[in-house]
């Protein structure tokens, strides 16, 4: 059996073994129950634990990197399980009581018990001393209740393990949801003054739009799932998104505790470091990883100084009406994104003179996801292309193209916001 994860090792796809495992009817079943921490699987040095609130399994793990039209992508496979906990293993049925195998079966001969020959029609022949018969009587019946009570768990100790595992995914629904202010205003280039009050504003949006998740109004519900879906990517809020993504895949009859569970979650946000925030599951940070520090090849170096602007059309105005925001808190975005880019612009060049191509993927992945956002599609399409290429010998051509567009849009903004 085996699952497929996208670039961000969130699971796209599993095989009909994988979910029949999990007793789930497809993949987005077992989205929604990851999303909700229901279901979790954790890598180690020795295979991958799939764990549910009932039991517990480690397999051995395959990794096969794929290609594919939306990027690179990872196929697991799981083999060999090496260990299951809360699992009874089936025994043969024992006696009840050690007098009723002494009335019925000898213990003396191993042939006698099988052919089962009565004690009291083998008594007379019996040559050793009755004392030895009945220490080895004892010690056959002690033997037997050690290794029951090795292979067979008691029915009580597996209640409470439950118990315990409820309490445990009980506590991560509740818990706290960190939103580290500092870290993500300093990725997305705004004030962390700006930045709360665009989370406020985020949240007010959200209360207003409850009504329109719960239409039975298709275009409503589909437009309010949709707004929310982009403002929680640009305010980078993963846990958010991917909450609102599944809204788009919940079948009818579970539309209410969707939407129940992601207002209970929007409730649990905080932007108050909490004493312990070891919990990562519960700790919204984005942090950009740095590049590998090992000495890379460098590609050469890009002068960006003569590049000419290539021109599209982009309306304030179309792009808050799309997302339902007022034109003056796209502005903002826009503000806050232009200065991102130049301080990703300048990194990026950076990452090309020593030839890092995985940042540069990365910074091609960060700007392109608020550009679209934003709506600006011509931009968000050239940065597609960063994000994904492979070949070395085209970024520049493409980082070129890029900034062309981008000179272009920022130009155009600053006219028309004077």
């Amino acid at each position: 059996m085996y699952y497929i994860t996208n670039q961000n090792d969130q699971i796209i796809a599993a095989s009909s073994a994988l979910l029949d495992l999990l007793k789930l009817e497809n993949a987005d079943a077992l989205y929604r129950q990851i999303a909700l921490n229901a279901i979790e699987f954790s890598t180690d040095e020795e295979g991958i634990t799939v764990k549910t609130p009932k039991d517990e399994a480690h397999y051995h793990a395959d990794r096969e990197t794929l290609s594919s039209v939306l990027g690179t992508m990872t196929l697991v496979r799981l083999t060999t399980e090496i260990f299951t906990e809360n699992t009874v293993v089936e025994q043969p049925v024992l006696p009840e009581k050690a007098e009723e195998k002494e009335d019925d079966f000898s213990l003396l001969d191993d042939d006698e018990v099988l052919f089962g020959i009565k004690e009291d029609t083998v008594q007379d022949d019996i040559s050793m001393p009755l004392e030895v018969k009945e220490a080895e009587k004892e010690a056959t019946e002690e033997e037997e209740e050690n290794d029951l009570f090795d292979l067979i768990l008691p029915s009580k100790a597996e209640e409470t393990i439950g118990e315990i595992e409820d309490k445990e995914v009980t506590a991560k629904a509740s818990a706290p949801v960190y939103i580290d202010v500092e870290q993500i205003s300093k990725n997305i280039g705004i004030s962390q003054e700006d930045y709360n009050t665009f989370l406020t504003e985020y949240i007010d949006t959200a209360l207003s739009l409850e009504e329109d998740l719960r239409s039975d109004d298709n275009n409503k519900r589909t437009a309010a799932t949709h707004t929310l879906f982009h403002l929680s990517n640009v305010l980078q809020l993963p846990i958010i998104t991917e909450i609102i993504e599944q809204l788009k895949y919940t079948e009818s009859e579970d539309i209410d505790s969707s939407i129940q569970h992601f207002y209970d979650t929007l409730s649990r946000l905080t932007t108050s470091k909490p004493e312990n925030t070891e919990k990562k599951e519960t700790t919204v940070s984005v942090e950009r990883e740095e590049g590998p520090s090992e000495n890379f090849k460098s590609f050469g170096t890009i002068d960006l100084s003569d590049v000419k602007p290539i021109h599209f059309d982009f309306q304030v105005e179309e792009a808050a009406k799309e997302l339902s925001l007022p034109p003056e808190l796209i502005e903002e975005f826009i503000h806050d994104f232009i200065k991102q880019a130049h301080e990703e612009t300048d990194k990026m060049l950076k990452a090309y003179e020593k030839g890092d191509l995985d940042t540069i993927q990365k910074i091609g992945h960060l700007l392109k996801g608020t550009a679209s956002n934003l709506r600006i599609n011509p931009l968000s399409d050239t940065l597609y292309e960063i994000q994904f290429c492979e070949d070395s010998s085209q970024l520049e051509k493409l980082i070129k193209d890029y900034w062309a567009h981008f000179i272009s849009f920022e130009t155009q903004f600053n006219l028309k916001s004077k």
